[in-house]
């Protein structure tokens, strides 16, 4: 049977939009099913503000080159001033002299100017709403059964977590999937006004129900912005985010109880992201590292990076290892 396609990428996250991105330029034929009706994965920016990753750092030469190739600009984390701190009685604390994320950078306009360029330069090799419900290596090809339709194709890279993967036939060892459980909400104001008495942005709770909290503004200020990730399952409340407006008061003052709008990405209910497993965090980074292809599977998601693993960088450099194993193929 001749395959109607030489390399289906499943899952148009960063990694198999940056592998679809080179393999086409390449000539080779080649196609991205993703299962969202956008591209971009764990990847989310609403009004310019993330919703999932937000940061990029000075090591990470792969993403600050693609940036670049991009033309997407960067600009550094807000960072000065004092860190908030509040105990599990709800004891506040203003005099902290640190900011925990303080050399990071943030793209202007949010992550997904860079995926959806990426998605842009791959027109119609992009398939979205396109669910892959089952994979089979067979010895000739690979079968790729889709919602009414089957795919017939020479190689298939697996762009996704493993979790997911795991769910569409196929037998992988358990990693966790990096930041899957969490919930990121995004309070917006007129303007940043902790600055104005010296608070950075930063706080760190005991008490939540958001546990970690950062200044999220533009780069121009033009309003202001707090992101937080919330505690374990704290989301699912149905008066989570009047909490968590509650909680930006206690920690901010009286002038973050009206918030212009609020932003929520709850990713532990996102079915293309995360697995019941997933409600569970980690407690710390896994130790992420790459699965040997088969004779026509190869694996790209950031969590089978072997040193940047579950990052932005790991994507891509898991797209880069990926794209190796193809050209030996």
């Amino acid at each position: 049977m001749t395959p109607n396609v030489e390399i289906a990428i499943v899952g148009a996250g960063l990694s198999g939009l940056a592998l679809a991105h080179t393999l086409l330029s390449e000539g080779r034929d080649a196609v991205v099913l993703e299962a969202r009706s956008r591209a971009g994965g764990r990847v989310l920016s609403q009004d310019g503000y993330d919703l999932g990753p937000a940061w990029l750092w000075p090591h990470n030469h792969r993403m600050l080159t693609l940036a670049s190739r991009l033309d997407v600009q960067t600009f550094p984390q807000y960072a000065d001033g004092r860190l908030v701190f509040e105990d599990q009685q709800g004891a506040v604390r203003r005099d902290l002299d640190f900011a925990t994320m303080g050399g990071a950078l943030r793209v202007v306009g949010g992550l997904s100017k860079i995926t959806d360029a990426l998605a842009h330069e791959l027109g119609d090799a992009l398939q979205l709403g396109t669910p892959v419900t089952r994979i089979i290596e067979e010895e000739k090809g690979v079968t790729v059964t889709l919602p009414g339709s089957v795919i017939w194709a020479d190689r298939v890279v697996l762009a996704l977590p493993l979790r997911i993967a795991t769910g569409i036939g196929l037998s992988l060892p358990d990693a966790p999937t990096w930041m899957a459980g969490q919930a990121k909400l995004v309070a917006v104001y007129d303007e940043p006004f902790w600055r104005e008495v010296g608070l950075n942005g930063d706080a760190i709770s005991h008490r939540g129900p958001l546990a970690e909290i950062h200044d999220a503004s533009p780069a121009n200020a033009a309003e202001g912005a707090l992101f937080g990730f919330a505690l374990p399952g704290a989301a699912l409340a149905p008066d989570f985010e009047t909490q968590a407006v509650a909680q930006l008061v206690r920690l901010f003052g009286p002038n973050a109880g009206e918030p212009r709008r609020v932003l929520l990405k709850d990713w532990s209910i996102d079915r293309a992201t995360a697995t019941p497993a997933d409600l569970t965090p980690p407690a710390s980074h896994p130790h992420y590292r790459p699965i040997a292809p088969s004779r026509r599977l190869v694996y790209a998601g950031t969590e089978t990076a072997g040193t940047e693993g579950g990052f932005l960088e790991g994507a891509l450099e898991a797209a880069e290892e990926a794209h190796r194993h193809l050209a030996r193929m």
